[in-house]
């Protein structure tokens, strides 16, 4: 049995794993481009559309500063332009990186490509292509170039983040919660049927040739481009063993096979930050976003600012600490050696910078989170009470301290 290999010494550690804390969450790639430039950059856009007279268009120019830097301003410039619903990203890939190093914003709100002005916005904030017919050609190249740019990112996963969320500032971290538990859940069904195979080959179900082939598709070596290609060989191989076979149990061990390759050249594909490609592997992501504590937050934001009025901005705050300490809880649990200390830190960052009146909320948190498993549960499923709960109690808490102190400045 040994000859076919244990997973004792699984390489965990083959995917680049991200996980919980601000801090350590992948950079995006609008923030990747020209940072150390960037704040510059913005600064002259601010201080050149400062004395525009055109309200509306000036509206507009200051919503494209708030996006925080020079590309993601490019971004939205293109996306008001198009009406487009997908979030370019230049780290997409080779169309993406090409679209956006060709991309500039001058005179106060015109968008160049290739230093040819191919759109731009006018008194009424209204996004238009240029109308100077001399750039033509110049129009033609801004239109395909992002074309291409678009279609690279709808075969992303942060696409389908998008898709379920709408977007936000947690669409990197929702798609690394993802794609981090899938392939958790990925190893443990290879664990698993890796043992079925070599429990047959026991029972003499299976040659040891066969035992190598069906037990080598469970940890496919090298890039995960390799290992898509080796798989979708080997894919076919077991397909018409599939075929071939009339004995049940062969029959059922090379039907798992197939499910198990789909799986792995899915899971290869999210390590790419792609889409799976198979559609069940498109269906298992979207469960998951449903199920992801973030995406819950993200859609929380939303309800809270059309429905809590005062409280919405308090319960916002409050439901993001939740979040982040749920999130780094699930880490502690699932992956304890890399995960050690993850909710301590999460809580002690909150508690650094919280107010007095957080202290006894906090200290709730910790309470909850000693129930492990059970306290983080409780806290995913029930984040919106909780954090209205909290919410009220600090409003009331200051509204009553607001109260007092007038009381006493009219007693004066």
């Amino acid at each position: 049995m040994d000859d076919f290999g244990e997973y004792d010494d699984y390489e965990w550690d083959d995917w680049e794993e991200t996980n919980l804390d601000n801090d350590d969450l992948h950079e995006t790639g609008l923030e990747d481009l020209d940072r150390q430039d960037d704040e510059l950059w913005m600064t002259d856009f601010k201080r050149n559309n400062e004395d525009d007279t055109s309200t509306k268009r000036k509206r507009e120019t200051n919503l494209l500063y708030t996006t925080g830097s020079s590309v993601q301003l490019k971004s939205e410039h293109m996306k008001k332009l198009f009406t487009e619903n997908y979030n370019l990203n230049p780290n997409d890939g080779p169309n993406s990186r090409n679209l956006f190093s060709r991309l500039d914003v001058v005179d106060k709100y015109w968008l160049t490509f290739d230093n040819v002005k191919v759109a731009f916005i006018d008194r009424n904030g209204n996004y238009f292509l240029s109308k100077n017919t001399s750039n033509v050609q110049g129009l033609k190249d801004f239109r395909t170039a992002f074309e291409m740019a678009t279609e690279e990112h709808r075969k992303t996963l942060n696409s389908i983040t998008e898709e379920e969320t709408g977007g936000g500032d947690n669409t990197d971290a929702i798609s690394n919660d993802v794609r981090d538990e899938i392939h958790r859940e990925n190893i443990d069904d290879n664990i698993e049927f890796h043992d079925r195979v070599l429990q047959l080959h026991r029972d003499g179900k299976f040659t040891e040739q066969e035992t190598r082939k069906l037990v080598g598709i469970t940890r496919p070596k090298g890039k995960p481009e390799e290992r898509i290609k080796y798989l979708k060989i080997e894919r076919e191989k077991i397909k018409q063993d599939y075929k071939d076979e009339s004995d049940p149990e062969r029959k059922d061990i090379f039907r798992e096979a197939l499910e198990i390759i789909e799986q792995n050249i899915d899971d290869a594909k999210l390590e790419m930050y792609e889409r799976p490609e198979s559609e069940e592997g498109i269906h298992r992501v979207r469960e998951k976003f449903g199920e992801d504590t973030r995406t819950k937050f993200e859609k929380f934001t939303v309800w809270a600012r059309e429905n809590l009025g005062v409280l919405s901005a308090i319960a916002i705050s409050i439901a993001g600490i939740i979040t982040t300490v749920v999130v780094a809880g699930k880490k502690t649990l699932v992956d304890a050696a890399k995960g050690v200390g993850a909710v301590g830190k999460a809580l002690a960052k909150v508690a650094k910078a919280a107010l007095p009146v957080l202290v006894p909320i906090l200290n709730m948190l910790a309470t909850i989170l000693k129930w492990g498993a059970q306290g983080l549960e409780f806290l995913a499923k029930n984040l919106w009470l909780v954090a209205i709960l909290i919410a009220t109690f600090i409003y009331d808490y200051y509204k009553k301290k607001k109260e007092n102190f007038l009381f006493h400045l009219s007693m004066k």
